[in-house]
């Protein structure tokens, strides 16, 4: 039986089947939130509009704006632009750990891109019985040019890679 933690929030492992899947979701519906108001924002043209389209914060604040340097010349409360701030972990659809006794593997899966697909890292132990290797343990990883790929990668450098 594997111990894991998310979070540092132990989790069970006990399956039927020794097989353990543990999948993670991201519920947020969006990439920004407002600063001062908290309200969902999608960027538009004009700036970052709220679920009602408007471009006014209720919330706003002139002297919490870091972009006024003369609070006089700057709109009033309550007049002013959302301050959009980027949600946290919003760019990953979900997260796995599946552990397969079968091959004898564990393979960690992220997905931040398109959620029909996701990077997927496998470390497996080869059979013992192998002709070549046998107990040593392969680590797959994505890595920039493979077919298929969940997104597109670029050497940083050795085992670090530009998503997107």
């Amino acid at each position: 039986m594997f111990v894991l933690s998310a979070n540092g929030e132990m989790i069970s492992t006990d399956y039927d089947d020794d097989s353990s899947v543990i999948r993670f979701e991201n519920a947020e519906d969006t990439e920004w939130r407002c600063q001062a108001c908290g309200e969902s924002l999608s960027e538009e043209p004009d700036g970052y509009a709220d679920e009602s389209g408007s471009l006014i914060c209720d919330a706003y604040d002139p002297y919490e704006d870091p972009d006024i340097d003369d609070v006089e010349s700057a709109p009033e409360f309550h007049e002013g632009p959302h301050r959009p701030q980027r949600v946290p972990l919003s760019w990953a659809n979900s997260a796995a750990i599946h552990t397969d006794p079968d091959e004898d593997s564990i393979t960690v899966t992220v997905s931040v891109g398109d959620p029909r697909g996701a990077f997927a890292i496998t470390v497996r132990r080869i059979p013992d019985d192998a002709p070549d290797n046998g107990g040593r343990l392969i680590m797959h990883t994505p890595y920039p040019g493979e077919p298929l790929p969940h997104a597109e990668l670029t050497t940083a450098h050795t085992g670090t890679y530009w998503v997107g």
